[in-house]
Formats: C-alpha cells, structure tokens, sequence
C-alpha cells in the first residue's frame, strides 16, 4: 500500500527501461495486497534486536526483529531462496551459496535509501538497523543472480582466488604454518582464544583492524546475517562476554573497553617476536580512542614508532585540509617490540607546560623538515611518537590535545594559508615568520615528490602506483612521507593512465627532455652574439646540442669560458651547476635554468647565490605553467622568484623566436609570452642592459 512506483532496468520481451515516475497499474496494487494477505510457511528468521536481560540493542531503531527488517514480498523470497540452499546435498556447494545469499541480504531491506543519482541502486550506509522514510525494494533474485554470476560475483571472486592459491599449501592448524609445513591458517573465532595456543614470540608480523570505541557496533550489526544462517545460539552471550567494544546495552562502558583493548594488546606482544612489528589501521577521528589505542600498545611494552595517514578515498577540506580538530581518514598505526635485551620505557605523566613546548618545538621541526605548508593531520601525526616517549599516554583521561596549542600559537609562531589538495580546498600550517628557523630544507616536500615519481617513471617508463608510492614511502619516511593525493597528482603532470593499472610516461615529457639541450645550446648562440662569455653547467657539457641548433657538438664546445671565476656570485661549487650564465669582465649579466622536468626551487636555490640585481630567467615547457602557478602558492618560492629578480620563459616561445630571428633574439621580448611574437629583429632597450 505504500509502494510509489516500480522500476526496472530493461524489459526482458521488449526492452523498455522506466527509472522514475512509472506508477503502479491496477495489476501490480492487486499483486501487492495478495501477498501481504497470504502467510509465509518457508522458516525465516525472527529473532529480536534485544540481549539476553531484555535490553534492546544500541543500534536497534523502528524494527523490532530481524523479519521486519524486509517487506513482506523480500521476506517470502528470501524463505524460499534459503529453503532451496539448504536442500543442496553438496555442503561446499550449499556453504558457497550461503555466501552468496549473505552478501547481498542485506541489500533486500527496508534499510536501502532511494539514491537520486542511482536509480536501480543503493547501499546500507547507516551503521544501524535504520529505518529509511523512502527506500527501495531490490529484487531478490535479481540481487542473488548478481552475488553468484555478476562482475563482483563469487564465482568470478572464486576463479580469481583460485588462481591465487594454486601453489597455497592451506594448514589444518596454525602450528603448520609455524612449523613451515603450509602458508596459510584461517581461524574462523576470536584471534584472543588462538593466541592462547600459541607459543610466545612465535610470531613474525601482526596486521589489525580492531573495532573502535562504539564507532560500528559489529556484533550487533552482524546479527541479521548470524540469524539467517541459524548461528544465532549463544551468539548474543559471545559478543556481550567477549566483543571488545564500547556498548553500554553490554554493560561496557569506555573504561571497559580499554580494558578489554589493553587485553588484546598484550597478548599480541606475548606472541609476536623481539624486533617485529605490529600494525594496527585505525579509522575513528576522535582524539579520546586514539589515545586509548596507542596507550593500550605502549603499556603492553611495545615501542609506538609511527603513524601512516591515508586521507579519505574522495578528498575534502574535512579530510586533509582540516585547520583544527579530528583528522579524518585511516590511520596506521606501527609499532615494535624491543629486542628482549630492552625493556620498553613506561611513559611518566605529562604537564601542561612539557607538553606546549613539545608541540610547538615538534611542529617548527617538522615544517622546516617538510619547507612546506602542511595539512593538521600529518602534525598530529608526526608529534603523537614524540609524546608517547615524553610520557603524554601516561593517563587514559588526558585533557591536553594538540589542536590547543596550536591555536594559541596561531599569528605567533605559526599561520594558517589558504591552498587547494586533490581539488579540495582548505588551509594549511606554515610559519609566520620563516626568520624563527635556523635553516630551512631547500626543497619543499611536494617537490622532491615530484622529482622521485618522475626519476622511477623515467627509470621504468610504466609503473603501477603502488610502486611509486613504495618509492616515495622509502626515499622519504616518517613525517616525510607523502600522502597519495600528492603522489597521484605528481602522477598525472608526467605521465597517463593506461590499461592494467599502469601509468605511462607521456611522450610530450621525453619530447622535452630532448628539448632541454637545445634550448641550452640556443640561449648560449643567442649570449654570444651579444657579445658575452659563455658558461655552461657542469652535468650538462658534455651532452650533444639537438633539435632546431643540431650540429653533432657538444655543449661544451659552446662555451668561451674553461675555468669558471665569478666577482658577484658566492659559493663558486653551486653557481658551476647553473644551466648557462651569460658573462662579462668576470661579473653575471643573466643566468638560465632551463627545467624541462627538474626541480623549479632546486634552480632557485642556485639563483640566489648570484647577486639579486642580476637577470635571471627560468626556462619551462609550456605545460608546466600550471605546476609554476602551484609553486608561486609557496611563501619561500614565490619570496624568492620575485624578490631575487626571477623572469619565465617559455620552451617553445624561444624556439619559435629562435627559428624566425636566429641569434638576434629579445630575450625581453619572451618574458611570460606563450606566442610567437611579430617584433622587428631590432634588439630592445631592455636587452642593451646586459651589455
């Protein structure tokens, strides 16, 4: 009586497809009132969302029982559907389609939103047993052909694994697998009761996703599916004694689940090995349970090390670019156990003053480390290993938190800068005054990224991604390393996304790349004919001169000046890597960095060396324009580009100039023109300066 319309996605005899506005005829109403008035006489589950003493379950909502859960329709298809499975005589056939049948049940419920932009979809996405004000009413049987033959079916799952294991010995213990007699145990119970059995320090590596605090209530949640799989017996007894969650309908308050947490902690540290590690992933964003957690591990005697964050699949300003407050995404957590010889330090309590001056002192370090501004979530982070050694996990009701004392030291010590991640926008940490540190790294983070994802690129010519995040995550650990929104976005400046996962180095990067000799060799023709001594850096003399000016030389034989001796440069061993400077009576006129694909603040770095009233011109594809805009968003780039007397030019402006005026190109006439320009080959005013 309450259905509005009916969908469908192709008629089988004429196919016609209705996705919105198709009523419901007089057949379909009659159909309706028929099988609500007819009783089910398949077995079907109706136990009650309540513990044992009565109590109703926390994430119990409108429903009552599991079979008012589904309509009436849903719940008769279902019956029937289980009926049949359990007839099946074969019990890894029948244990096969109870997989099936399980992991789209679930999807048959009242529970499923009507989802504008997917008309014949949607999703259980409430962690309880909600009731929807519209929902939609899946077929059963459509859903069931899905689970077994579709493109995420367990029959394609079950060819794929196959492959998988073909050469997997399964054990029958786990002490085969100790032993080295197979590679896998599966458990199917709680891993406390297994760890019971095993020998101490017999493990290699732990990797866990435990529940956290009363953020999803899985045995409860989990009850629908133990009911139709008629597991249900002492179930609700198992969860309420053994369940390591906060659920005060389980008389577990949150003291109860540290407790509980601590428990499994130590274990795990009875039996994994000295100088192995454990992994924990962690998923809720409060402060409170993240303490708890690495309090839990510290106490059982391991050493917290580090914590990894991947931000949420689709980024937001909540997700990376949060100024203050919960960071948002998954979090690992790793940890070691000390070798048997050390013995893991107890941390002491913490006072307020200690733990300011850690915080502040943590984030200067970490953001001169980085020479970037920084996402909240990679502070946190990065201070977190420092307090759990400085005693900060000492109390489990700690009433210090980091976002404070970041708050206090905003406008002091610390700003907050507007910038855009992965499309979202939000503001990140810098410094209010760079002054307050010594010596800031020279390349920001992003940057030498960057040049790792390109370097592997180049080295392989296609990578998955994963094997350029294992390069990044290598070549820079702890808190420097990279989240994956900026290794996907150092992915799609060099190179494109192809078949099997792979990412391929563009060809316009390599075109470049041939490029950059040439326009070396053009802008060294161009100094000469002006009248200037010529150098050339050292990494590029003695590569060939190619494209437009090709004559088989190399760059060297393009340089008047052998032995290198500067009056208005400092340090002469840097300045020697600069891509060409022009000179005369032993003072720069102008330098050129020409970045194809190198490192923009890296030729920055060199620049400022040379005096500031010196011409200096950075030399870029045309492509990497946007990259340039990006670097500009950077106090220290964009203080030194125009503070240091910084001109750009384009690759394929000076080309253009170079095959229309040869040697007598207006270097002046390029800066920041991407077109070819229709000057007389007189030469400016503004060039006569550098004589």
């Amino acid at each position: 009586k309450n259905c509005k319309e009916i969908r469908y996605q192709s008629c089988p005899h004429c196919g016609d497809r209705q996705e919105k506005d198709c009523k419901l005829t007089r057949y379909d109403k009659d159909l309706l009132e028929d099988i609500e008035k007819k009783k089910i006489k398949e077995w079907y589950p109706a136990n009650r969302l309540y513990y044992p003493d009565g109590r109703p379950f926390i994430k119990k909502e409108k429903y009552e029982s599991v079979e008012q859960l589904f309509t009436k329709r849903n719940l008769q298809a279902l019956a029937w559907l289980m009926e049949t499975i359990e007839k099946e005589p074969d019990k890894d056939l029948r244990d096969f389609l109870k997989i099936g049948f399980s992991s789209m049940s679930h999807l048959c419920t009242k529970m499923m939103p009507v989802r504008p932009t997917r008309p014949f979809s949607s999703v259980w996405n409430e962690h309880s047993y909600w009731s929807a004000s519209e929902f939609m009413e899946s077929n059963v049987w459509d859903k069931f052909e899905s689970a077994i033959n579709g493109h995420q079916g367990i029959l394609k799952a079950k060819a794929e694994s196959n492959k998988f294991f073909k050469d997997i010995k399964i054990a029958s213990s786990f002490e085969h697998v100790i032993s080295g007699k197979a590679d896998v145990y599966i458990y199917n119970g709680s891993c406390l009761d297994l760890m019971k059995e095993m020998t101490e320090e017999s493990v290699d590596y732990i990797f866990t996703d435990p529940p956290y605090d009363a953020s999803i209530q899985f045995g409860e949640l989990s009850y629908m599916w133990v009911s139709w799989l008629k597991m249900n017996g002492d179930y609700l007894k198992d969860i309420v004694s053994n369940e390591i969650i906060r659920n005060e309908r389980q008389h577990k308050d949150f003291t109860v689940y540290h407790s509980l947490l601590s428990s499994s902690f130590q274990k795990m540290f009875k039996v994994i090995k000295p100088e192995h590690y454990l992994t924990v992933t962690f998923h809720n964003p409060t402060f409170k349970v993240r303490n708890a957690t690495i309090r839990a591990g510290i106490f059982a005697g391991f050493e917290f090390e580090k914590i990894h964050h991947q931000e949420l699949a689709r980024p937001s300003a909540k997700s990376l670019l949060q100024p203050f407050g919960s960071a948002q995404g998954d979090f690992y957590l790793r940890f070691k156990k000390p070798s048997a010889k050390v013995t893991a330090l107890k941390p002491e309590e913490i006072d307020e003053l200690r733990f300011e001056n850690i915080v502040v002192e943590s984030t200067i370090a970490l953001l001169a480390e980085r020479a970037e501004p920084t996402p909240y979530t990679v502070i946190i982070n990065y201070i977190d290993p420092i307090l759990a050694k400085q005693g900060y996990f000492a109390s489990l009701h700690i009433g210090l938190d980091i976002s404070d004392i970041l708050k206090i030291h905003l406008n002091k010590e610390f700003m907050l800068l507007p910038a855009v991640v992965g499309g979202a926008e939000g503001k990140l940490w810098w410094f209010k005054d760079t002054s307050i540190v010594p010596r800031l790294n020279e390349i920001p983070l992003t940057e030498r990224v960057e040049q790792t994802v390109y370097r592997k690129l180049h080295q392989m010519g296609k990578v998955t991604f994963t094997e350029v995040w294992d390069a990044v995550s290598t070549e820079f650990p702890n808190s420097l390393t990279s989240d994956s929104t900026s290794i996907m976005d150092a992915l799609k400046i060099y190179a494109r996304q192809v078949t099997g996962g792979y990412w391929l180095l563009k060809p316009e990067i390599q075109q470049r790349i041939r490029q950059h000799n040439e326009v070396i060799a053009i802008l060294a023709v161009v100094g000469k004919k002006q009248g200037y001594d010529i150098w050339i850096g050292k990494r590029e003399q003695h590569e060939k001169d190619s494209g437009l000016i090709a004559t088989g030389k190399t760059l060297n034989e393009y340089m008047s000046v052998k032995h290198l001796r500067i009056d208005n440069a400092a340090n002469q061993d840097v300045i020697e890597n600069i891509d060409l400077i022009w000179i005369k009576n032993r003072r720069v006129k102008a330098i050129f960095e020409v970045e194809s694909t190198t490192s923009m603040t890296s030729a920055l770095m060199r620049g400022s060396n040379i005096d500031r009233e010196v011409d200096k011109f950075m030399v870029l594809p045309e492509e990497r324009e946007d990259q340039f805009k990006k670097k500009m968003t950077s106090p220290l780039f964009k203080e030194h580009f125009e503070n240091e007397n910084w001109r750009l030019i384009y690759f394929d402006t000076l080309r253009n100039a170079y095959v229309k005026d040869k040697n007598r190109v207006d270097i002046y006439e390029l800066i920041d023109k991407k077109v070819r320009q229709s000057k007389e080959e007189n030469i400016s005013d503004k060039q006569g300066r550098l004589f």
